[in-house]
């Protein structure tokens, strides 16, 4: 019943130790694991406890009828949440489609609403879409009036994150999911539930394979409140952003009229075209460290892709042992941009004319470096 993904999800990482997989969130960690070893599991769950620690992340460590490891769960200061029966069927065959909310920010929103009224359930929406689970092919969020569910693909399973009314099961159950998109591999419908729900789930002929229980441990200091990384799509956020980009830059996307913005006071423009490997890769550390040095304590920055999902995030909590800086500098295709929220620093990367624009005081702190490696602007403006 291992439940690690593939890839980590949005400003997640992920580390193994041995059997173990840990996901870091920066607000919290989780474990999944395959068979673990014989004998005393004291010392396994004591590093992982010590690795979560140093990242002052409270812990959730789900059980799958395990009585050893709840044992050793239990030594180490870890309470149990009830126990929660782990239903299975195979995949349903009726056609009818379910209502799915694809990129509608206002029925996330109802989701969420829902999902708060309700519960526990397996992921806490809330968790769903900071993943940006609703933007990804391998997942799915349904709406029927007052009745919501949120899945997503593990494995060969459609596994049920939630289900805010035990009424909506059998229209789950029945339901054929390799119809709602690329879910071809997908065998079979799985899910947890307690009481009413695990009765209207059983009824629809699911069956019980195991149990679980969900142990936690909280974190020695104080948890951060939010990911180091979001990513942002359909949010009316992405969409201001994009709108106070357009009017106080005059945007103008062409592949042939250039610049594509009006350039700012205090900024230059370097042709990136033609650099080479070592430019290349001083270009995205000169850039990021001037960031990292140009904003305030506690600031975001933003990373806007035109046509394409973008990021806010906190630049001192990204890379060393934090997720990847998100995003890229160079212009790879499509207008690249990082910004401050006030739009008062940032840099343009024009894909067509092959140059990246750098202003504001974030030009004061990098010019000289990035002249050095890159050579001169080929336009500048003054302050």
């Amino acid at each position: 019943m291992n439940d690690a993904v593939k890839l980590p999800p949005v400003g997640a990482v992920v580390d193994r130790d041995g059997p173990v997989v840990r996901t870091h969130y920066g607000t919290h960690g989780e474990v999944s694991h395959g068979p673990l070893p014989e004998g005393d599991l004291g010392a396994l769950v004591a590093r992982q406890v010590e690795a979560f620690a140093r990242r002052d992340e409270p812990v959730v460590w789900p059980v799958y009828g395990d009585a050893r490891l709840a044992g050793a769960l239990l030594a180490a200061g870890f309470e149990a949440e009830p126990e929660r029966t782990v239903l299975d069927c195979p995949i349903g065959t009726d056609a009818t489609p379910l209502p799915g909310i694809g990129h509608d920010w206002a029925a996330h929103q109802r989701v969420a609403e829902l999902a708060a009224e309700t519960g526990p359930h397996r992921r806490p929406y809330a968790e769903f879409l900071a993943d940006a689970a609703h933007l990804s092919w391998s997942s799915e969020v349904c709406l029927d009036g007052d009745r919501a569910a949120w899945l997503e693909e593990i494995g060969n399973a459609m596994v049920v994150g939630g289900v805010t009314d035990p009424g909506f099961a059998a229209a789950l159950v029945a339901r054929d999911w390799r119809l709602a998109g690329p879910h071809r591999g997908v065998r079979s419908l799985r899910a947890e539930a307690t009481a009413a729900l695990r009765e209207a789930f059983e009824a629809a002929g699911m069956r019980e394979v195991t149990t679980v229980t969900r142990y936690h441990l909280p974190s020695p200091g104080e948890p951060a409140r939010t990911r180091p990384v979001r990513r942002l799509f359909s949010e009316p956020e992405h969409d201001e952003m994009w709108a106070r980009f357009h009017e106080e830059f005059a945007f103008r996307p062409d592949t042939r009229e250039f610049p594509g913005i009006t350039e700012p006071p205090n900024s230059a423009t370097w042709h990136v075209g033609d650099l080479g490997d070592a430019q290349l890769d001083a270009l995205p550390d000169i850039v990021h460290k001037g960031l990292r040095e140009s904003v305030v304590d506690g600031e975001e920055l933003y990373w806007l892709d035109w046509h394409h999902a973008g990021y806010r995030f906190d630049p001192a909590r990204v890379d060393g042992t934090g997720p990847r800086w998100p995003g890229f500098v160079f212009p790879d295709g499509d207008y690249h941009i990082y910004l401050t929220r006030d739009l008062r620093l940032g840099t343009f990367g024009h894909p067509w004319e092959e140059t990246v624009c750098v202003f504001g005081d974030l030009l004061t702190r990098i010019d000289a470096e990035l002249t050095a490696a890159l050579g001169e602007p080929i336009r500048r403006s003054e302050p």
